[in-house]
């Protein structure tokens, strides 16, 4: 999550940018959005290490969310699983997807941390 510190240390325009870059935006586009030049937005990007934090803080949080959403579905594709076994019209590629995605698909179980 980015934090009040990291935001602080950027102005409206620096926060918005690495917001839109965050969520995919490129250079050009986050340039055009907030009202600066490209150069400006790429020298934010290169040379700011207070613009990199608060972009890197702001990714991080994005990919949580998308781990704990995909992490969500992780039921709904056991219990599609689960009837597939007797019902083969359920959508069960899409169901291993979700378990390989969320790294469920082919464990072999916890290990033990002090082996006997």
């Amino acid at each position: 999550m980015t934090t009040q510190t990291d935001t602080q240390k950027l102005s409206p325009q620096q926060a918005a940018a690495a917001d839109l870059l965050a969520t995919g935006a490129n250079v050009t586009d986050a340039a055009s959005a907030v009202q600066v030049s490209r150069q400006t937005v790429s020298e934010w990007l290169h040379h700011n290490v207070a613009f990199q934090v608060a972009l890197n803080s702001r990714q991080r949080e994005l990919w949580q969310g998308h781990v704990e959403r995909l992490r969500s579905l992780v039921p709904k594709a056991l219990e599609t699983l689960e009837v597939a076994v007797s019902d083969e019209k359920q959508d069960v590629a899409a169901a291993v997807q979700i378990l390989k995605a969320a790294g469920l698909y082919g464990l072999s179980g916890p290990r033990e941390i002090y082996p006997r």
